[in-house]
């Protein structure tokens, strides 16, 4: 890999911690809508790392993660793929929809599950493509 791929890498990588800690703080916080979004925003920035390992070159501005991980052509097991789903639900959802105020799925329960998911998630990129965070 080039120094600027590695950069892009690193950068991303970091993006994904970051993104995870700010998801758990929301938690914490009570504020689990930004929670929920941040869990989302966590495996994007893994996967956009993953993509660049995996193609040598920058993904494209997508959000989706569906696509994300189609893009890297990575297998990934139906359970990861099933959480992958349920996280990306909360892209727009978690922001701009009246579902963002709605306590039935935005509560404590809730966010803590999607945090564990998104752990799971990352976990199985890194350890896949021996990442470290």
């Amino acid at each position: 890999m080039t120094k600027d791929i590695n950069k892009a890498v690193k950068f991303w990588l970091l993006a994904s911690k970051d993104n995870f800690e700010t998801a758990d703080a929301m938690l914490k916080a009570g504020r689990y809508n930004f929670a929920m979004f941040m869990c989302q925003q966590a495996v994007e920035a893994i996967l956009k790392a993953v993509f660049i390992v995996q193609k040598n070159e920058r993904p494209e501005y997508i959000h989706k993660l569906p696509k994300l991980v189609e893009m890297t052509g990575i297998e990934i097991p139906k359970s990861i793929d099933e959480k992958i789903l349920k996280i990306d639900a909360h892209y727009i959802k978690a922001r701009y929809k009246e579902d963002r105020f709605n306590t039935k799925i935005y509560n404590k329960r809730n966010a803590s599950s999607l945090l564990k998911d998104t752990e799971d998630v990352i976990k199985c990129f890194t350890k896949k493509l021996k990442l470290k965070i």
